[in-house]
């Protein structure tokens, strides 16, 4: 009989990178049940999804949640009231308790109390799955920082330290909920993908191939790439592959791309998490070109970076501490001083198509320690120490 492991997460699932990767490994040991939005993005054996539907209330609804929010500033009873009266909350709360889990790996700081509270009923462990630093998601926003900050910071603050165990997906982060909650041990499990096999594909120096992809959300200023991509020379395109995301945005991006760069930036369609290494390996380089304006983006390590090294892609970045010291290490791309546009043009321009090619080549040989394979079997090895406790 196998062990029944339910992964929660109130997240789309089929887009979902960290998670899916989740249920695929756990799925080799585990009868897994996965309780989130949408639908898993394939069939596989011992995986059942049980989605819960995304509730958005009517305005009304919404003015009272945001009185609730903004009362737990002064008692946090009003959190409780407010996370316990979203019906999208109860349903996941009833479907996790009828999984009978021994495990409840919870992800992301919002579906923790759901976690907890269902453990408390069913004798299961509890996994948090942080992800990155809740309390700091979106603080560079002042509306963020009023009404979700406090929230999210009672949440770790309340429940965190009941879980068994607790992952993130970086080094500073970890340190930060230690630190900051006085919480023991958190382990961290990185973003990449899963190994495969992909070819090493010469660089054409009249004609190089620059991607990014990823979602397209305002606070990435996206159009930071777009001004630097018209600063480099001839030989160099861009791609955007975007999940769509603020209403407008993408088309705002389109249209910036046709004035500062004709001909030169395309967008195309996204795909599926697995499919994106195997897709962007066509391309050279991979580009990241966000300047923090919060903790998590300083601490980033994020799905792109990792599947830009397993598709066997050169990096440039600019100075984001985590992601600086793998490149540097593995020395397989290039690191700018800082995050103006016309710095990373500059250091786009200064390489041949034999450098692009010796960095691409590293990150095939770098990708055979830097996958999912490696993380998460430092993630089974948390399930069966729950278990075993």
């Amino acid at each position: 009989m196998r062990p029944r492991l339910t992964i929660l997460s109130l997240s789309t699932i089929h887009t979902d990178g960290r998670v899916l990767r989740q249920i695929e490994f756990a799925s080799r040991k585990y009868e897994v049940a996965v309780v989130g939005w949408g639908r898993l993005d394939r069939d596989r054996p011992h995986v059942t999804m049980f989605p819960v539907q995304r509730v958005i209330l009517p305005p009304g609804q919404r003015m009272m949640q945001a009185l609730r929010l903004l009362k737990g500033r002064i008692t946090t009873t009003a959190f409780e009231h407010w996370y316990w009266s979203k019906p999208d909350h109860r349903h996941a709360l009833k479907v996790v308790i009828e999984t009978r889990p021994h495990i409840i790996h919870a992800n992301e700081a919002i579906g923790l109390p759901i976690a907890i509270e269902a453990a408390a009923r069913t004798g299961a462990r509890v996994l948090f799955d942080a992800h990155e630093y809740a309390p700091a998601q979106r603080a560079d926003s002042l509306s963020w920082r009023l009404f979700a900050q406090p929230l999210y910071t009672y949440i770790i603050a309340r429940y965190a330290r009941q879980a068994d165990a607790m992952i993130t997906v970086e080094d500073h982060i970890a340190k930060r909920y230690e630190t900051t909650f006085g919480i023991d041990q958190v382990e961290v499990i990185r973003n990449a993908p899963f190994y495969q096999a992909l070819p090493f594909r010469p660089t054409d120096p009249h004609h190089i191939r620059l991607i990014h992809h990823g979602g397209a959300m305002k606070e990435r200023r996206l159009e930071r790439m777009i001004e630097m991509l018209a600063l480099t020379d001839q030989r160099f395109t861009l791609d955007f592959m975007l999940v769509p995301g603020a209403p407008g945005y993408l088309k705002t991006l389109q249209r910036l791309a046709k004035q500062n760069a004709p001909h030169r930036i395309h967008f195309r369609a996204p795909v599926a998490p697995h499919a994106i290494p195997a897709t962007i390996n066509q391309y050279d380089i991979g580009v990241y070109l966000l300047k923090p304006r919060n903790f998590n983006q300083e601490s980033f390590l994020p799905n792109k970076f990792f599947e830009f090294i397993m598709a066997g892609l050169a990096v440039a970045i600019g100075p984001l501490p985590a992601m600086a010291t793998i490149v540097q290490t593995h020395q397989l791309g290039i690191v700018a001083e800082d995050f103006h546009p016309a710095t990373m043009a500059r250091m786009l321009n200064s390489l041949t198509a034999e450098q692009i090619d010796t960095m691409k080549q590293r990150s095939l040989e770098a990708a055979k320690t830097l996958n999912a394979e490696a993380e998460l079997r430092k993630l089974m090895a948390i399930y069966t120490r729950l278990l075993a406790a």
